[in-house]
């Protein structure tokens, strides 16, 4: 059986499979700020939770967040708790941000202990569950986006020219999607764009000649 070359995907016009694993400098860079999270970075915020069912980005939007904190010299300490785990490690720094994916699996007790800490720092946390009424209780001010209700059409177009774009070989012929591919890719998967980024990267493994990839050119592939 023959193999294919290593480096095949420059035949594509890309450095990579676009969609393949992200390093974290990676990840930062192809991420994107949802409109209505920049509504609330322009207004100022104490506290953000970013809600939704799972693959609608929380996690590449607590990084991007995180970035951008970092980059305005602010400390930012981020940890993620594992499932099976309902505590936290972390020492936040007084006056800093403190960055926590998944929330809802915190027991109640080191919720509460969590919260002591939101008169001294900055929230940025995911949660799969509302937790506004635990910040109310504590007398904390609390914003926040369902990032599912962020997802449309318009969000696929961006995501994945973002996406192209970073990994694309300058001045190379590539593999491109068009419109009607990322209707179809909006369409299938919705809110769950870590399907969609499964489904891509086995669409990318292909070796397709450099040019457009409409809808029927993805049927190959079964979501």
């Amino acid at each position: 059986m023959a193999t294919r070359e290593f480096f095949f995907h420059h035949r594509l016009g890309y450095s990579k499979n676009p969609f393949g694993a992200l390093t974290a400098e990676e990840w930062t860079a192809v991420a994107f700020i949802p409109p209505t999270v920049q509504q609330i970075l322009d207004k100022g915020f104490t506290h953000l939770q970013l809600l939704g069912r799972k693959g609608c980005g929380k996690t590449t939007t607590l990084l991007k967040l995180a970035a951008m904190a970092q980059a305005q010299g602010q400390a930012v300490l981020y940890e993620y708790i594992p499932e099976g785990q309902s505590h936290f490690v972390s020492q936040p720094a007084a006056g800093g941000v403190f960055v926590l994916d998944e929330a809802q699996r915190l027991r109640w007790r080191e919720r509460r202990r969590w919260l002591g800490w939101g008169t001294a720092v900055t929230f940025l946390f995911s949660s799969h569950t509302d937790l506004t009424l635990h910040f109310r209780r504590a007398h904390l001010p609390l914003a926040t986006v369902w990032l599912d209700a962020e997802i449309s059409l318009a969000h696929y177009h961006i995501w994945l020219e973002r996406r192209l774009a970073y990994f694309g070989l300058p001045d190379a012929p590539r593999v491109t999607l068009d419109d009607t591919a990322i209707a179809y890719l909006y369409q299938t998967f919705g809110a769950d764009m870590r399907e969609a980024e499964c489904f891509l990267y086995e669409l990318f493994q292909h070796s397709w000649q450099p040019g457009e990839i409409g809808v029927e050119g993805m049927q190959w592939v079964r979501p």
